[in-house]
C-alpha cells in the first residue's frame, strides 16, 4: 500500500471517528443543555491534529523511502480528482445550507451544519483517494 494511500486511510478513519464523536456529543448536549461549548470543538481539533500527526509519523517510520518519495503524476491526478469531487459536494452542501439558512435556524445549528459539511467534504476526498488507489486509477 503506497504511503499516500495510508495517509488517506489515516485521514478517513481519524476524521470519521473523532468528528463522529463530536457531532454525537453536540446532538446529545444540545438536547440536555440547549447550548454549545467552544471547548468541545477545540478539544476535537486538537485531538484530530495529534492523532493524524502521530499516525502519519508512525507510517513514515515504517516506510521511510515511500514517505520521502516525491509525488508522481498518478498521485497528483488522484489528488486532483478527489479534491474536485469533494469541492462539488461542499459547494452543493453550502448551497443547501444557504437555502435552509433563510428559515432562521439557531446559530448553533447553522455553525455545526457548516462544520459538518466541511468534515463530510474531507471524508469524501479521502474516500475518493482510497478508491482511486484501489482501482488503479
Amino acid at each position: 500500500m503506497p504511503f499516500r494511500e495510508k495517509s488517506a486511510w489515516i485521514s478517513l478513519l481519524s476524521t470519521s471517528g473523532i468528528y463522529g464523536f463530536y457531532f454525537w456529543s453536540v446532538v446529545h448536549a444540545g438536547r440536555a443543555r440547549g447550548g454549545f461549548e467552544f471547548g468541545g470543538l477545540l478539544e476535537t481539533i486538537v485531538a484530530l491534529v495529534v492523532v493524524q500527526t502521530a499516525l502519519t509519523v508512525v507510517a513514515a517510520i515504517l516506510a521511510p523511502r515511500d514517505a520521502q518519495a516525491p509525488r508522481d503524476e498518478r498521485e497528483k491526478l488522484i489528488d486532483l480528482r478527489a479534491t474536485r469531487v469533494a469541492y462539488a459536494g461542499l459547494a452543493t452542501g453550502v448551497a443547501v445550507a444557504c437555502f435552509f439558512g433563510a428559515f432562521d435556524p439557531p446559530i448553533v445549528f447553522g455553525t455545526n451544519s457548516l462544520l459538518l459539511l466541511l468534515v463530510t467534504a474531507e471524508i469524501l476526498r479521502s474516500t475518493c483517494q482510497i478508491l482511486q488507489y484501489r482501482c488503479g486509477a
